[in-house]
């Protein structure tokens, strides 16, 4: 061999195996992080996720309340219940006579309390849906059914204080006398007293309607005829069969 062959083989030997590559240290910074890799990874995944999360949820992280219910849901569940109750209490009224007969303002749609009350329930029922229908509408139908149910509630205590202020003293004798047969039919265990005097009943009440010009709601004289010939049961009726 030569002396720049060996030269020249000497330089090449020294830069690949010699001490100045480094020899298995190079290796190493170059492969020496492979074991950890696994963890590294599982790592970068969680913060991933945890990424995902803040931008998800972010009260998570902030402190922050979640966020609530659909709250309007609720509230149209409740409205609608509401609702329900106050056109079950309205039916149960028109079809009993008694409670037409001791509260009669309340039959009268000519009645300021009442008037509102008929619109106000009319308005409400028009926005009933059996789904909920959406935020909007929802929430349209619970503002319609407050104001039904503070309508009805206004228009009872209304035909309350005014009782049969509106009758003359001989039509007011008239009203108490049906009353008191209405009573006694509903007290009494015998069929025939009770069949009597309902029908005596509905005479006073032909009497004080053609001398007052007020009526009994439809719902109410039916219910009255049908018991003056015994074909209902001298209780309340309930709202179902109105």
């Amino acid at each position: 061999m030569g002396p720049v062959f060996a030269s020249h083989y000497h330089h090449h030997h020294h830069d690949f195996g010699g001490s100045d590559f480094g020899g298995g240290a190079e290796l190493h910074h170059l492969f020496g992080w492979l074991p950890v890799l696994p963890g590294v990874l599982l790592a970068l995944a969680l913060v991933l996720l945890l990424l995902r999360g803040l931008v998800a949820a972010p009260w998570v992280f902030a402190g922050w309340p979640r966020p609530a219910p659909d709250l309007v849901r609720t509230r149209w569940q409740a409205a609608a219940q509401a609702y329900a109750a106050t056109a079950r209490e309205f039916a149960a009224y028109e079809c009993d006579p008694g409670a037409v007969l001791r509260r009669p303002e309340l039959a009268d749609v000519n009645r300021p309390a009442t008037g509102r009350f008929v619109d106000a329930f009319a308005e409400a029922g028009a926005l009933a849906t059996d789904e909920y229908p959406g935020a909007g509408h929802a929430q349209r139908f619970i503002d319609a059914a407050q104001r039904a149910q503070r309508a009805w509630q206004a228009a009872r205590e209304a035909a309350e204080r005014a009782r049969n202020l509106r009758f003359a003293p001989g039509e007011r004798a008239l009203l108490n006398q049906v009353v008191a047969l209405l009573e006694v039919a509903r007290d009494t265990e015998y069929e025939a007293e009770r069949r009597t005097a309902y029908q005596r009943a509905r005479r006073r009440l032909a009497e004080l309607e053609r001398r007052s010009g007020w009526r009994l709601p439809r719902q109410a004289s039916t219910v009255l005829d049908h018991r003056a010939r015994g074909m209902l049961p001298p209780g309340p009726v309930r709202a179902a069969s109105a």
